[in-house]
């Protein structure tokens, strides 16, 4: 029965994703008793209809009546379990929903049934629970990208996008008083007037601006600055050997230089030049009492003359496309830093910003939250920054996201689990998912990483004669893990192009942009876990001359693993004529690409045109990094140690030989008798499915496919928002994991 429940999930879920990326037209009327009555009617109508398509093809491929109709009966029962909670949806975005996870479900029942019943020996089944728990967290991560997706391609009805006050309805003086903060660190002095020249052009009443200079050691980068700010009447502060790093900077200039009149604290990066409506726009939302941030997108100029820099503005900008308005409907969406404005009395009574912590402004919406405050996401860009000029900035900006949003997960988690609301913790389900499954998607690169490795053992055991298990799984695994695999890569790609406008061509380089960040975000994800003390990452030094073996040595941790994956493709081909050789080399496929992009788009970013003033601050970006090393000390070397030890125990366990020759799992006329028979070599129409895992995003998009079988070698899995210092989830984590969702 579950071997026709997981045919029944793998013949749906295609269905139930090609509907959703289908584009229909937009209805005028979409809130009321009508509307969500017709979603519904709908998506039980598809249901069936797809229940139908269900027992069709298992007819087609020989399972008995009864067999068929049961499973088209679990598949309709499973779907109507989730109509009250995607009521808003419609009926294509629903049966995305239902019928994968109907499929991760019935998926992970069956492996373990399979891993207990096929007499895999001991060594091999713990081996083989071990990669199945994996699978399981890969699952839960899938439903966290997959319910992005739908959520933003399947909703009909969005409550909060229209519930926001109109801009200009108040008159100038009940505007709130605005404080504009703008930290800067080692930046260059015309970026930084060129941000400051723009807010002195805001179309706004009662605002002031306040410079903090963070501890720069060159007096000739902040002097600038402070006669610029004593032209123009703007406060100005140089804080030498100062504690806190950006957090400190901005609790100084709220207790020391904002002016007593302020109600609104807004946080503005030094890079960042603002059109002159931004607080005409959002200051006014403050006239809801309980409205504690707004935040609106980050956005990002230069980035049209260039190839790489193009895909990397579309990585960037699925989160504040998909991501945050998904959050926003639910109230949990993040404060990400620049262009957020905060309610000040909410920010005093919280202790202001928390210097532990090294992405300061998404854990302070999540403790606003947590007070009963609510955050408003706003849709229109109003101003734009820069991007990290060069790959190695990227790697440690992902790395500080990453590195945060673990930071947030291991302080707050018990305020992220569900349960009641209580004084010490408004926050609602919704708002507490939203968080748990932000800071929890940055494991997805960790996954990834670590079903590489598993496919890597599988192409050396193959290769040197061992393998017969994997061999005999082999035509179970081939009918499907290329569906699902393919399945995913065209959901989180079309997604991102839908989302931001992107070609075919620049979505699949936004994606293979987040691929080539994994490793540094799964050491990140690692390393946070078990630090008690922020660490940043020290980018190298760079310059316009780089040659191209500087990008490899740049990233030579990335390059090493490539060649390895390269290595592995060659091993598993050993066996051509083998069904389990070329799966496997296609499995490793992926991944591989993703890390050998690392040093490509480093070579990319150092060459790629830009603005004159853009193009001379690349060549000085490691001087604004922070000057330490993520050494790696203690409890954290330890964690490594110990996650490495555990991988390497169930790679052990996993290719020991049992006593006898493993069941087959075979989804099409299992063999009758007893379980614990063994049987021979899988039939040739036999199928297999690996574990879903739909997709982010940013943003870390990054998706993870579970492995492909308990007992050999998984499937590749991608893993997964925003600019300078925000977004600690990952958006473009997020996008990636839906590379190998089904």
């Amino acid at each position: 029965m579950l071997a026709a429940l997981v045919l029944a999930g793998v013949i749906s879920a295609p269905i139930g994703t090609f509907g959703l990326l289908v584009q229909s037209r937009r209805r005028r009327h979409t809130a009321g008793a009508w509307p969500t009555a017709r979603r519904v009617i709908f998506a039980i109508g598809g249901s069936v209809v797809l229940a139908v398509i269900v027992v069709v093809a298992l007819r087609l491929l020989g399972d008995s009546e009864h067999l068929a109709v049961e499973a088209a009966a679990g598949l309709l029962v499973a779907s109507l379990i989730w109509l009250p909670v995607t009521r808003r949806w419609k009926a294509r975005g629903h049966l995305c929903w239902s019928s994968a996870i109907f499929l991760f479900v019935t998926y992970l029942a069956f492996v373990f049934q399979w891993t207990l019943d096929s007499h895999l020996g001991v060594a091999s089944t713990i081996g083989g629970l071990v990669l199945w728990v994996l699978e399981v967290f890969a699952a839960l991560l899938a439903c966290a990208y997959l319910w992005e997706i739908c959520d933003a391609l399947g909703s009909e009805h969005w409550r909060r996008r229209n519930a926001k006050p109109a801009p200009g309805k108040l008159p100038d003086s009940e505007l709130p008083f605005v404080s504009l903060h703008v930290p800067a660190h080692n930046e260059p002095p015309d970026m930084v007037l060129d941000t400051l020249r723009s807010l002195a052009r805001l179309d706004y009443p009662r605002y002031e601006i306040v410079v903090i200079d963070d501890n720069t050691d060159d007096e000739e980068l902040w002097r600038p600055l402070e006669a610029w700010c004593h032209r123009h009447g703007a406060k100005f502060a140089h804080l030498q050997n100062w504690p806190g790093y950006k957090s400190g900077a901005l609790n100084y200039a709220l207790r020391e230089l904002t002016d007593e009149r302020a109600e609104v604290i807004g946080v503005v990066d030094s890079d960042y030049q603002l059109k002159p409506g931004f607080l005409r726009r959002c200051a006014p939302l403050f006239a809801d009492p309980w409205v504690g941030f707004t935040q609106a997108p980050q956005d990002y100029r230069g980035w049209t003359r260039s190839k790489y820099y193009r895909r990397l503005y579309y990585s960037y900008k699925y989160f504040f496309a998909v991501s945050q308005p998904s959050r926003n409907e639910r109230d949990g969406a993040i404060f990400a830093g620049t262009m957020g404005l905060i309610r000040r009395v909410a920010l005093e009574q919280l202790g202001g910003w928390d210097e532990w912590c090294i992405t300061e402004d998404a854990e302070l919406s999540l403790r606003l939250l947590r007070s009963g405050w609510s955050g408003l996401h706003v849709e229109e860009s109003w101003g734009q920054g820069i991007m990290p000029l060069t790959f190695e900035a990227l790697k440690g900006q992902r790395y500080r996201w990453c590195f945060g949003g673990i930071q947030i997960l291991r302080m707050h988690f018990r305020s992220l689990l569900p349960g009641r609301s209580t004084p010490q913790n408004r926050m609602s389900i919704g708002q507490r998912w939203s968080y748990l499954a932000g800071a929890v998607q940055w494991y997805g690169d960790l996954l990834g990483l670590l079903f590489l490795v598993f496919l890597l053992a599988g192409a050396v055991n193959l290769s040197t004669g061992g393998g017969e298990l994997f061999r005999k799984l082999s035509a179970f695994l081939v009918a499907t893990v290329p569906v699902l695999v393919l399945l995913g890569l065209v959901r989180a790609v079309a997604l991102l192009r839908r989302s931001t406008g992107a070609s075919w061509g620049d979505a699949i380089g936004a994606f293979f942009i987040w691929q080539s960040t994994s490793l540094v975000v799964a050491r990140a994800s690692v390393l946070a876990l078990f630090s008690k003390k922020a660490a940043f990452l020290r980018t190298p030094k760079t310059s316009e001359n780089a040659k191209w073996w500087e990008a490899l040595q740049a990233n030579w941790a990335e390059t090493l693993l490539a060649l390895l994956g390269m290595a592995g493709i060659v091993a598993a081909l050993t066996r051509p004529t083998e069904l389990a050789g070329p799966l496997l080399a296609a499995l490793l496929i992926a991944p591989t690409a993703g890390l050998a992009a690392a040093p490509i788009n480093s070579w990319a970013a150092q060459r790629a045109a830009l603005p004159p003033d853009m193009r001379r601050w690349r060549t000085t970006e490691w001087r604004r990094t922070r000057d330490r090393r993520a050494f790696v000390r203690g409890a954290a070397a330890g964690g490594l140690v110990t996650v490495g030890g555990v991988v390497i125990a169930a790679i052990a366990l996993m290719l020991a030989p049992g006593k006898q020759p493993a069941r087959s799992p075979g989804l099409l006329n299992p063999p009758a008798g007893p379980t614990h028979s063994p049987a021979p070599s899988a039939p040739p129409h036999a199928t297999r499915s690996t574990s879903p895992s739909p997709a982010p995003a940013s943003p870390t998009p990054s998706p993870t496919t579970p492995s492909t079988t308990p007992s050999t070698t998984p499937a590749p899995s991608a893993s997964s928002s925003s600019a300078a210092d925000s977004p600690p989830t990952s958006a473009p984590a997020a996008a990636r994991a839906a590379s190998s969702s089904p």
